[in-house]
């Protein structure tokens, strides 16, 4: 057998197909590394680790995952779990957040809305020719 073969083969140099629980649990920590990020002085790094730890999950398992995400066979099922979880909830949390800024939003419309009618587009000009001023 070659050395290229070999090589290949070798169980200890891992495999070039991509893991979906893998790449799901990236994912999810990217998430909520970008939640945690707080801008100009902040470190991925360290943004990376506070989502770990919100995660319940060791910032070993996360740099792990970070950095072998595209070659890991498959993921400890409990950083997968707790990854998820966390999404979730992330996920839920915006959406309930775009939902009362929604409501907010319909309600302010509503208190400012005009309830009357348009005006025919040339009203204002023959309001003019006539020589009325416009009640203010």
């Amino acid at each position: 057998m070659s050395d290229t073969r070999r090589v290949e083969t070798d169980p200890k140099q891992g495999s070039n197909v991509m893991s979906i629980a893998a790449s799901e649990a990236f994912y999810c920590l990217n998430a909520g590394t970008k939640k945690h990020y707080r801008g100009a002085g902040d470190t991925p790094t360290a943004a990376r680790e506070r989502a770990a730890k919100e995660a319940g999950v060791t910032p070993a398992q996360a740099e792990r995952l970070w950095k072998r995400w595209r070659t890991m066979g498959s993921v400890d099922g409990d950083v997968y779990r707790r990854l998820r979880n966390t999404y979730g909830h992330l996920c839920s949390w915006i959406e309930n957040a775009a939902e009362t800024m929604e409501r907010e939003t319909r309600g302010i419309e509503e208190a400012n809305a005009v309830y009357q009618g348009h005006s025919p587009v040339g009203e204002g000009m023959a309001r003019k020719a006539r020589g009325e001023e416009r009640a203010a």
